[in-house]
């Protein structure tokens, strides 16, 4: 969308109550819009993003050259977002060698204790990583893929989360728009995956038009989920998701059915893999 659209979309958001945003310094132009909007929302919440440092050989930064690194994308968000801290700050696609070695997140801690950072979190895709960030204790949130599909992180995760007391951030609510009507123009190659939100539909919905609504309701629907992270382009986009959350968690029923839809198949939950 463009500066002017994005900027109606950030201020509708919140409007209809929503308070949290999540970016990151590798999403284009979203850190500098967002710290426009909240020049009048100082009251919504930020979540921003640090990669896993790499130099030149793409080999990870060690030391004072990661240290260094750390503190110019936190001073490079504070500047963009026009904060004097930054609510949340997450290690983007964390590995377990990355937690198990603590120098990231002790940089962050850091950055914490000096006032520039109030919570710490961690993005990731399995669930190693997601008991490893848990496991380092340093972490309020975590940030995992959950969706109808991909209900990898129920049987381990959300109740390491509730013992250790890590807020859970869920997104993929639609796995890239598989969980709506555009699974239709999946090609070929990813056929599994049209098949299972073909039954998706008809498990959950009975009709294209409605999967939307049912996917995003099944994830509210978790009490270990904190929050549900959407990406609407247009008013449109956004007024769905918002009708999808004031109806309400699915009853028991559904909830039933949707255990039979869940999946393990990396090559077909993990958008990096498709092809």
């Amino acid at each position: 969308p463009s500066e002017a659209d994005a900027l109606s979309l950030l201020r509708n958001a919140a409007e209809e109550g929503i308070n949290y945003f999540d970016t990151a310094p590798g999403y284009g132009d979203s850190e500098r819009l967002l710290g426009v909007f909240l020049r009048s929302n100082p009251g919504c919440l930020v979540a921003t993003k640090v990669p896993v440092f790499k130099d030149a050989g793409g080999d990870q930064l060690r030391g004072d050259a990661l240290r260094s690194a750390v503190l110019a994308s936190l001073e490079g968000s504070l500047t963009e977002l026009r904060r004097e801290a930054l609510d949340l700050v997450q290690i983007h696609n964390a590995t377990v060698e990355v937690v198990r070695r603590g120098e990231l997140s002790d940089a962050l801690l850091d950055a914490k204790r000096q006032g520039k950072v109030r919570f710490l979190g961690a993005s990731v895709y399995t669930e190693a990583e997601a008991l490893a960030v848990m496991g380092a204790g340093c972490f309020d949130v975590l940030q995992i893929a959950y969706n109808l599909l991909d209900q990898r992180m129920t049987g381990k995760v959300f109740p390491a989360a509730v013992r250790s007391g890590v807020g859970i951030v869920a997104r993929s609510a639609f796995l890239k728009g598989v969980l709506s009507a555009k699974a239709e123009w999946l090609p070929p190659g990813l056929a599994g995956l049209r098949a299972a939100a073909e039954r998706a539909r008809d498990t959950m919905a009975g009709s294209w038009d409605l999967l939307e609504s049912a996917a995003l309701r099944f994830c509210l629907s978790a009490a270990t989920v904190s929050t549900v992270l959407v990406g609407p382009r247009t008013s449109e986009e956004l007024g769905r998701s918002l009708a999808a959350a004031a109806a309400g968690p699915l009853p028991e029923e559904l909830l039933a059915r949707a255990a039979c839809l869940a999946m393990d198949d990396e090559r077909l939950l993990n958008p990096s893999l498709w092809s």
